[in-house]
């Protein structure tokens, strides 16, 4: 947890805000799920006192949406209530098709979805979204930045992850809002963040700590920064 919140200092001082992760996978037990939401909130609390910018990003999976839809609620709900506390923000992961409970975590206060971009339809009026456009594979960037400014017209927030680099740059050329957020993995070069404030576009960086980084680097790392985010966790994991 020092670590993220060390490299979320070091971004907030290049102008960057981040949000933050915590590495565990899926649980399967009640004890862990709280564990997880302990863990979270004790982040949030910690995140307050540095005085950095970042917001925490969670996956339904971790707080037991596999146990039970009462369980991840309650342990999403403790989230939320310290975010709210301190006036951070928190993203949410729905896992799966579970739409019920994702309706009823995006109507907590301070609270946003983190959704597959294919399925913008929907999620696209229930507040706060970060689409992931890992899974997205329309090449035309006239209609992604379409689509981008019309599920702008229903939401609050509104980030971007996960999208193809190639297919970013194309996106950023077209005529679209300034208020949208472009998310990129810890790692994303500066440089490359600088050409696109630059351009007038918004970054935030995804900032992971914890031990299960395996999957992580698989599903979010940038091509060509696998080996750096791999040097870096296993570096503090040594110490």
């Amino acid at each position: 947890m020092d670590s993220a919140l060390d490299a979320v200092r070091e971004l907030n001082g290049e102008s960057v805000p981040a949000s933050i992760t915590f590495l565990t996978g899926n649980v399967l037990d009640k004890s862990k799920a709280k564990y997880n939401a302990t863990t979270y909130a004790e982040l949030v609390r910690r995140i307050a006192r540095s005085g950095i910018k970042s917001s925490i990003h969670v996956q339904l999976e971790q707080l037991g949406s596999d146990i039970d839809e009462q369980t991840a609620f309650d342990n999403v709900k403790t989230i939320a209530d310290a975010c709210n506390k301190y006036g951070i923000f928190l993203w949410v992961e729905p896992d799966g098709l579970n739409k019920q409970l994702s309706a009823k975590v995006s109507r907590l206060n301070g609270v946003g979805l983190v959704i597959d971009a294919l399925r913008v339809d929907d999620y696209g009026k229930m507040g706060s979204l970060k689409l992931s456009f890992k899974d997205y594979n329309v090449d035309d960037p006239q209609e992604v930045a379409k689509t981008l400014s019309s599920v702008k017209k229903n939401v609050g927030n509104l980030v971007v992850s996960s999208m193809p680099e190639d297919l970013f740059w194309k996106v950023i050329k077209q005529k679209q809002k300034s208020d949208v957020v472009y998310e990129f993995g810890y790692g994303y070069g500066k440089g490359k963040i600088k050409k696109i404030q630059k351009k007038g576009a918004k970054v935030s960086i995804l900032v992971p700590f914890g031990k299960d980084w395996v999957k992580y680097a698989m599903n979010n790392v940038p091509e060509g920064y696998m080996r750096f985010i791999a040097s870096k966790l296993l570096k503090e994991e040594a110490i």
